[in-house]
């Protein structure tokens, strides 16, 4: 009988001890969060002599072919591009955009003009046009921008919504001539058939556009 009185004892004591290391306060945790992003103040302008360099940018779009998983892709040959690029004040950014469809370039000349065209509505307009509304931070991304603008196409304009990112700068000799150089790329989506009113069995309706866009600027 003493054993078991002894034996219950010792379990008690180890079951104390052990409550006592367990029972504790709640440690307050710090907040770990991301460190704060650092801009710069960089400015590229056509007033600032800035021009469009569209031998060195693109406009490239993909969809998926017939709706599967293979990816239908293109390019336009013919399209602009105009920037006003404020690194730290957002609200100062301008961007535009404008392509010509029926220049549009799979690298197979027989399909580029045959239903593609009718594809991208060339009969009801020839051109697709992208214009800003409103830039702010890409809080997540210190050299992204969120960009909401109107995308007329097929004779329909819709909002959408492009993220742009800033390659920053650089100063190069370009046939003896130094020049700073910009780069920028840009990328949104867009449902063609469901909201502008595309008629085709060849893409699907989630179209992507990607564009690249480089400026110079001579300096004298």
């Amino acid at each position: 009988m003493k054993n078991i009185f002894a034996l219950t004892f010792i379990i008690f004591m180890i079951f104390g001890l052990f409550m006592m290391k367990c029972t504790h306060d709640d440690v307050e945790m710090p907040i770990v969060g991301f460190p704060p992003i650092e801009r710069g103040d960089d400015i590229v302008s056509f007033n600032d002599g800035y021009f469009f360099d569209k031998t060195h940018s693109s406009v490239r779009w993909q969809s998926a072919y017939l709706g599967t998983a293979a990816l239908l892709t293109g390019r336009f040959n013919e399209f602009e591009i105009d920037l006003e690029f404020d690194e730290a004040n957002p609200a100062n950014i301008v961007v535009t955009g404008k392509v010509t469809l029926s220049t549009v370039n799979t690298g197979e000349p027989g399909r580029d003009q045959g239903c593609l065209l009718g594809t991208f509505g060339v009969e009801v307009s020839d051109e697709a046009v992208f214009i800003s509304k409103s830039v702010v931070f890409d809080e997540s991304d210190p050299t992204g921008y969120i960009v909401t603008g109107d995308l007329t196409f097929h004779g329909v304009t819709d909002e959408v919504i492009m993220t742009l990112t800033y390659l920053g700068t650089d100063f190069l000799i370009l046939r003896e001539v130094p020049t700073n150089v910009a780069g920028f790329e840009a990328q949104f989506e867009i449902n063609a058939l469901t909201v502008f009113g595309i008629e085709s069995g060849n893409i699907a309706d989630r179209v992507v556009i990607n564009m690249n866009g480089q400026f110079k600027q001579p300096q004298n």
